[in-house]
């Protein structure tokens, strides 16, 4: 008995599919096989076969970017311009 199938299809930024995929071919697999593999994850695991969190540096920011809406008076740094201008306000 032939299994029917579906197709799905996805948006991705160019540059993390093409970085993906060449990890994929390392691993011998293509897009079709990874995505077949993770839905038979899911499916078993009941829900994603990974922990979805934030990284310790991603929590890390969040927590500046708090404390400086927080605080009077700060100066906005956006790029490097401005970073190495205020590092040598004192200079």
């Amino acid at each position: 008995m032939k299994v029917k199938k579906e197709r799905i299809q996805v948006a991705l930024e160019k540059d993390l599919k093409m970085e993906a995929e060449d990890i994929l071919q390392d691993l011998g697999m293509n897009p079709t096989t990874a995505i077949t593999v993770f839905y038979k994850q899911v499916v078993e695991e009941g829900g994603l076969p990974f922990e979805v969190k934030l990284s310790e540096r991603t929590k890390q920011t969040r927590r500046i970017a708090k404390l400086a809406k927080k605080t009077p008076n700060v100066t906005r740094i956006d790029d490097n311009e401005t970073l190495e201008a205020w590092l040598n306000e004192d200079e």
